[in-house]
């Protein structure tokens, strides 16, 4: 197997953000039984974040002030297993804004944002819902065989966006192929709001 299979870099895609890079050193894959996707996943749910998501292990979490964006801050959690990248970051803005047009348009601009950051290629993108919440989906690829899918949800003042990076091989087993594609789907389909901002 190649050893491409594990991410040299981990694309942290936020809106207003640079990419930040994450190096991981690259490894003889261990059997499929070892496997964070494919032990017992965690509830994250970080104090006052307004959401909750399933994750194979406990993130990073990091907040940082964004430059020239007085009031808007940006808080991501990530994780990098053997097999795949998991990024959670929401922007809190200092305004509530409910304007579908105004929605749309971040959320555009969100998208072609990390397609340009990335140098990746969109495949495809859908618009979606989460409770009464704007959003969209994406698929990306990205260079060095990774694909990206990314959902982002406009939830009154923030701007929430869940990341699920991963990279094929022709000679991964199908074991492996089958838990990339399960810890994708449980990652993204678990991500809920809560708190005050779920109603």
């Amino acid at each position: 197997m190649l050893e491409c299979r594990y991410m040299k870099r981990i694309l942290l895609l936020s809106v207003f953000i640079s990419l930040g890079l994450v190096t991981v050193v690259a490894r003889q894959q261990p059997p499929p039984a070892v496997y964070a996707e494919s032990g017992t996943w965690i509830q994250v749910a970080p104090s006052n974040a307004g959401f909750t998501i399933l994750m194979p292990a406990k993130p990073i979490e990091k907040v940082d002030t964004v430059e020239g964006h007085p009031g808007v801050e940006n808080h991501q959690m990530t994780l990098q297993t053997k097999l795949a990248g998991y990024v959670v970051t929401y922007l809190q803005f200092p305004d509530v804004i409910t304007d579908p047009n105004a929605i749309k348009e971040m959320l555009d601009n969100g998208r072609e944002g990390e397609i340009e950051l990335s140098g990746g290629k969109l495949k495809s993108e859908k618009e979606i819902k989460l409770n009464e919440y704007f959003g969209r989906e994406w698929v990306m690829e990205l260079q060095g065989g990774f694909s990206a899918t990314a959902g982002a949800y406009w939830v009154k003042r923030r701007l929430y966006q869940t990341v699920f990076i991963m990279g094929t091989d022709p000679s991964d087993p199908p074991g492996v192929t089958r838990l990339l594609k399960e810890a994708g789907t449980k990652f993204l389909d678990s991500f809920t709001l809560s708190g005050d901002v779920s109603k």
